[in-house]
């Protein structure tokens, strides 16, 4: 069977393919966030429980935000540096 080299499925990508792959979809998704003026939302060594957050917004700001598991309803716990 011919394969298209345009639409292989990612497990038949060289490691290097893949990669590029993935970091081209996930730019897209970045600038798209970006243009939207949403946050990125990470977690890192302040988020000491599991409904804790980091909202990092386009203009540099920082949050520390926890979100009630009930409700989805967030509360801004302190602004970051």
């Amino acid at each position: 069977m011919a394969t298209n080299k345009k639409h292989r499925l990612i497990f038949e990508l060289s490691k290097s393919e893949r990669e590029l792959r993935l970091k081209s979809a996930l730019n897209e998704i970045v600038q798209l966030t970006i243009d939207m003026q949403k946050p990125f939302v990470y977690r890192n060594n302040l988020c000491i429980q599991p409904n804790f957050f980091i909202h990092q917004y386009p203009n540099g700001k920082k949050f520390l935000i926890s979100q009630n598991q009930e409700n989805s309803k967030e509360s801004v716990l302190r602004e970051l540096a």
